[in-house]
């Protein structure tokens, strides 16, 4: 049985958990906005707690890990190493294969259609410092995607 990490790349709006939901529709999906989904289904982000959502992340990220979970979807940004390198470690040490998945997604677009209100300037930030993935690392690249 192969093990997988799927570590999703894009920015806000690209349609990083619609393809996620539609390509893995079995994984454990680790993502810091479910920290911010309230009891009653609705999202309230908050800037000042976006570090504990983070931990909360890598926390079940890790607990998927140690169950064994077949396919793990890792859905933030990950514009950079230092986003997502404790996914990567983690993910080699449990010895899971790891697929890097990019969302290049029209700035312009993602912008108008993210669910979490994020600005047409920080959205073209996050897309300016997309690095690109360690050498020996798989990446897909999706390019112009407009319905997930």
């Amino acid at each position: 049985m192969e093990f997988t990490v799927i570590i999703m790349r894009g920015t806000s709006g690209s349609g990083k958990s619609s393809y996620a939901k539609k390509h893995y529709p079995d994984a454990v999906v680790c993502s810091a906005d479910n920290f911010f989904i309230q009891k009653d289904g609705t999202y309230k982000f908050r800037a000042d707690l976006l570090g504990r959502a983070h931990k909360s992340c890598h926390d079940f990220f890790i607990r998927a890990l140690r169950n064994k979970a077949r396919t793990i979807v890792v859905d933030n940004t990950n514009t950079t190493l230092r986003e997502y390198k404790h996914y990567l470690q983690d993910a080699r040490n449990y010895g899971y294969d790891v697929l890097f998945v990019r969302l290049d997604t029209p700035v312009d677009v993602a912008a108008k259609r993210n669910a979490h209100g994020v600005p047409l300037e920080a959205v073209e930030r996050m897309a300016n410092r997309m690095d690109e993935v360690p050498d020996g690392c798989q990446e897909i690249v999706v390019s112009g995607v407009t319905n997930g």
